[in-house]
């Protein structure tokens, strides 16, 4: 599969040194246009490969668009919305910026997650455990009743409604933003009604439009999730893939466009690229590396690696032991634009992450020192300050 456009974004460090960092954008079909365009414009354009390939800034890319939508050309819609991403990620009540990080805690009403730590159908153990994941920084609670492992049963779905549907509810009233993981149309209906902002949905509507058709009508957020099969269900084969990035986004194109005619807005959606759902351990590393290409869309970009087994790969580490490389997985896709991270780690995704937006967000000048925040005396030397203590504390935000 083939994307109708993929861009590949310049790096942090690169846009930091230069705002006009150019982008690499590969077009497929309309190549006439897409001559006539960049002409117009003043751009070059490879065309010696399969898909024709421009490389321009940000400001040249808007011209570009604005002369492709002059032209008809179909590629004028999808590099606009590269070019005006999302912002703010609508839920059925509320709205999350994007201009941070966003983290998504984990709570599975199970007692078979692979990572071991499902509270199982205590519910008072759920609303204890999600009070630990919004006190330990989680800004959204994700409420799975059903693991996702292919090896363990899937959840007769009237039980599953009034699981999913009962611990909601009572989060909902504790004051938690609530996910609800579920691809199940009639349990996602049943969430949506107990208080749910938004449906995470496994399944990359393999089996159904049913829960997106949900989340659409109730006007909530919903979370496309790359799916090479069927939920619970491992393909006879492995799968094989020409290049999993490439075809990652191919198939994103086309379940967004099902989204889009389904009535789903652009502002709900964000997107998820199936770490552990269809691709070997290197093919989920793959991805991550090269996650800034989800951007081509966009939207808002959902990282769900937490623990998962391509870590294993790494570390040799079993489940509860992988919490550092999550973190720093976390850290160089945040770096590749990713906003929202499924984790079961919230408190240390915030520190990560805290150091990952001051890094590669963060305003020159914003941990400048100030008129506090220097505590040794002026004109101190090593010689003259052996024996003396400082003038002062340093400040809890110390800046020097």
């Amino acid at each position: 599969m083939i994307p109708s456009l993929r861009i590949a974004p310049p790096g942090a460090a690169h846009l930091a040194a230069d705002p006009d960092a150019p982008h690499t954008a590969w077009f497929e079909g309309a190549r006439e246009q897409l001559q006539v365009a960049t002409s117009v414009v003043g751009l070059g354009i490879d065309l010696t490969g399969a898909q024709a390939r421009v490389v321009a800034s940000r400001s040249q890319l808007a011209m570009l668009a604005q002369a492709l939508g002059e032209a008809g050309s179909p590629h004028a819609a999808a590099l606009r919305d590269y070019l005006e991403p999302v912002r703010s990620w609508k839920l059925r009540t509320r709205s999350l910026p994007l201009d941070g990080p966003l983290i998504m805690g984990i709570l599975n009403l199970t007692v078979d997650s692979f990572s071991g730590d499902g509270v199982g159908r205590d519910i008072d153990a759920a609303i204890r455990r999600a009070g630990e994941l919004r006190s330990s920084g989680a800004d959204i609670i994700d409420i799975g009743a059903e693991s996702a492992r292919a090896d363990r049963p899937a959840l007769d779905e009237a039980t599953e409604v009034d699981l999913a549907a009962g611990a909601v509810a009572k989060l909902v009233a504790e004051g938690h933003l609530v996910s609800i993981d579920t691809y199940k149309p009639a349990v996602a209906r049943a969430a949506l009604a107990a208080g749910a902002e938004l449906v995470n949905d496994i399944s990359g509507m393999t089996l159904t439009t049913g829960a997106a058709e949900a989340a659409g009508r109730s006007g909530a957020g919903y979370v496309l999730n790359y799916s090479y099969s069927v939920p619970k269900r491992r393909p006879d084969s492995p799968p094989s893939y020409e290049d999993v990035v490439v075809e990652t986004v191919a198939w994103m194109e086309r379940r967004l466009a099902i989204l889009a005619a389904a009535g789903l807005a652009r502002q709900s959606i964000a997107i998820d690229p199936g770490i552990a759902f269809g691709k070997s351990h290197d093919e989920d590393i793959q991805s991550i590396r090269r996650i800034g290409e989800l951007g081509t869309f966009g939207l808002p970009v959902l990282l769900a690696h937490s623990r998962k087994n391509f870590i294993g790969s790494v570390n040799g580490r079993p489940p509860a032991e992988r919490d550092l490389e999550t973190h720093v997985a976390s850290a160089l896709a945040y770096a590749q634009g990713v906003r929202i991270f499924r984790v079961h780690d919230p408190a240390g995704a915030r520190r990560a992450l805290a150091m990952a937006a001051a890094l590669i967000t963060g305003e020159p000048g914003q941990f400048a020192p100030d008129g506090t925040s220097w505590p040794w005396r002026a004109g101190a030397s090593a010689a003259h300050m052996t024996n003396a203590e400082p003038d002062k504390a340093a400040p809890a935000g110390q800046r020097w």
